[in-house]
């Protein structure tokens, strides 16, 4: 029997780790740098979003390599080991070759073609190797740790980096007023309001929110901007409508107008956002804009694996493909969303925080620890899944089926209140609860069939607009007050000034919420709810958004839509909640129409804009 030779068997693995840290640290290069061209395509869009990249992929390549040098070190044995050097050769090669290339290809070839091109260059290059073998392997051994500390030093740099440029802001911060209140904003990415037994749904899929606001103030006609995250989320942090900040369509969030987190900062807040939806609510869409800490991506040790090229392509073909797991690993669960806020909280207690949390469980796919709660079937939802791609989401159902997408969905809804009982009740641990504003909105609901349509960025009828909001502050808040006139969430970034004691602040158009609170008779004036959504090329070819833009007025009466290509839609909100009847053909709607049309139209004018669509 051949003896195990231990030399050989080292020099592979050393040539593993430099294989990897080469091949990682010109990935995360081209990431990064192909990111910031809006450059990259299918599987591997959102990696390379920050800096982070730059050391996250020579590091876990470095250990992908390693994993395949253990296996070439043992295999390399038992042939001749010449040929067992060609092999070692011609595999690291392959392996950073493939990389490199599949980093641009990827959506533009498919992986098998990929993977042959990757071979050629891969022999060629190879057999130089081997032919000035004396050459190279030194030239491996005096490089290494030069590579090695190449890593380390933009890990520490990069994250060093991140660590000063927080404490210098938070440093730089001016003093706030005495007692300034903390300010606690919730978004439950993609929570439907009649979903929730606040608003008369037959499942207590809210316990903790109803309790909150039997304590605060509820609105029950509260709406989205948008049906969907980038642009709701744009109107939530600047206080505007769509038409007007425009993050849409594929447009990020400029700085054309001002944030609250930025409002925040200047008044002497520590301002931190948690985010459990790392695809949209992100630095690279302008949302990180005010924060002196901003968490998206890069925050677990998952997110941390499969943001480099191979952990991804490993996630998507053997996780997902062959193992047919639901959901990607780099989901970023409620617990650790709530755990990094509190441990950011807990880091300096003088100066008042603003803290922004998106909670993502709600999200399809529908697989939350609670999915099961209110359903008969053992294992539901996960078949609306848009974690690997959104072509999936209108395959036929049983309704069996599509009762499991409901049942899942209301169990994820059911497991974040959970999770925000649990950090309230952390937060009044820490004795900081009674001095918080705490509100609770949506960015958008959800679809489960109604119109055709499933999911959600789809379409602007009552159900993927409609969302809760809850307002909540002992001393401050009236208690167990609920509101029906139709408003917007656009309105929380004038509302929290307005608490803070400035409500005749110009930064944000308002009016601010609590005018209805303190003067009921104000619910005369209040701006019309607005929704929009631009046209997008990239959505299932089922939803309305891809072949044209859309808007919508709601009224306390009328919802009106209309769509540039497919016309106008007007429903009674009071005697077809369901929206089953499209009343714009009805003549003795003819004055109702042209009111809410205009209404829109007048407010873009105001702006100089003007409508895409044709008259009706």
């Amino acid at each position: 029997m051949k003896r195990f030779d231990k030399k050989f068997a080292l020099e592979i693995l050393q040539m593993a780790l430099w294989f990897g840290l080469v091949a990682g640290l010109v990935e995360g290069v081209l990431l990064y740098a192909l990111q910031r061209y809006d450059a990259l395509k299918g599987q591997i869009t959102y990696l390379g979003s920050d800096w982070q990249v730059l050391w996250v992929a020579p590091i876990f390549d470095a250990l992908f390599f390693l994993l395949a040098g253990l296996f070439l070190a043992v295999a390399g044995q038992f042939p001749p080991q010449k040929f067992a050097k060609r092999i070692v050769y011609f595999v690291f090669c392959f392996l950073l070759f493939f990389d490199w290339l599949i980093i641009y290809l990827s959506g533009r070839l498919s992986p098998v073609a990929t993977g042959v091109l990757a071979a050629g260059i891969a022999y060629q290059v190879s057999m130089v190797i081997y032919e000035r073998e004396k050459r190279f392997v030194p030239f491996i051994q005096r490089s290494f740790k030069v590579l090695a500390g190449v890593t380390v030093a933009l890990l520490v740099i990069i994250q060093g980096g991140f660590w000063i440029q927080e404490r210098v802001a938070v440093g730089n911060l001016p003093e706030a007023k005495v007692d300034s209140p903390n300010v606690l904003l919730i978004v439950v990415d993609t929570l439907r309001a009649d979903h929730m037994s606040l608003q008369g749904y037959e499942r207590e899929t809210d316990p903790t929110m109803k309790r909150i606001a039997s304590e605060g103030v509820m609105f029950e006609n509260a709406y989205a901007t948008s049906s969907w995250t980038l642009t709701a989320h744009a109107s939530l942090f600047t206080g505007r409508w769509p038409y007007e900040h425009k993050a849409d369509g594929g447009r990020d969030l400029d700085e054309t107008y001002p944030t609250i987190a930025e409002a925040l900062t200047a008044r002497g807040y520590r301002t931190g956002a948690f985010n459990g939806n790392f695809e949209t609510v992100t630095k690279r869409w302008g949302f990180a804009r005010g924060f002196v800490h901003f968490e998206d991506y890069y925050q677990t040790l998952p997110q941390l694996a499969v943001s480099s090229l191979y952990g991804r392509f490993l996630e998507y073909y053997a996780l997902h493909k062959v193992l047919n797991m639901e959901f990607s690993i780099d989901r970023r669960w409620a617990p650790s969303v709530n755990q990094s806020a509190l441990d950011w909280i807990d880091q300096d207690n003088h100066k008042p925080f603003f803290v922004f949390i998106n909670y993502y469980d709600v999200h399809a796919p529908y697989i939350s620890p609670e999915r099961a709660r209110f359903s008969e079937f053992e294992n539901p939802g996960g078949l609306v899944n848009t974690d690997w791609t959104t072509a999936d989401i209108y395959n036929p159902k049983t309704p069996e089926q599509v009762q499991g997408e409901v049942d899942a969905y209301d169990g994820g809804i059911y497991y974040t209140d959970q999770q925000i009982d649990w950090l309230l009740k952390e937060l009044d641990a820490r004795g900081v609860l009674d001095n918080t504003i705490v509100m609770i909105t949506s960015d958008h609901g959800e679809l489960f069939g109604e119109h055709g349509l499933w999911e959600h960025h789809n379409s602007l009828y009552k159900p993927v607009i409609h969302v809760p909001m809850i307002i909540w502050r002992p001393g401050s808040v009236p208690q167990n007050l609920r509101i029906d006139t139709p408003v917007s969430n656009v309105a929380l970034p004038a509302t929290i000034l307005d608490l803070l004691g400035e409500p005749e602040q110009s930064q944000f158009p308002g009016p601010s919420l609590a005018e209805l609170w303190r003067d009921p008779s104000s619910a005369v004036k209040f701006p019309d709810p607005i929704a929009e959504m631009a046209q997008s090329s990239w959505v299932n070819p089922n939803h309305l958004a891809i072949s044209g833009d859309m808007f919508s007025v709601i009224s306390p009466e009328w919802q009106y839509i209309e769509h540039s290509k497919l016309g106008v839609e007007l429903y009674d909100m009071e005697n077809d909640p369901d929206q089953l009847n499209n009343v714009a053909e009805e003549s003795e709607n003819a004055t109702v129409l042209e009111d809410l049309r205009n209404y829109y139209l007048d407010a873009l004018e105001k702006i100089g804009m003007t409508w895409s669509g044709s008259n009706p």
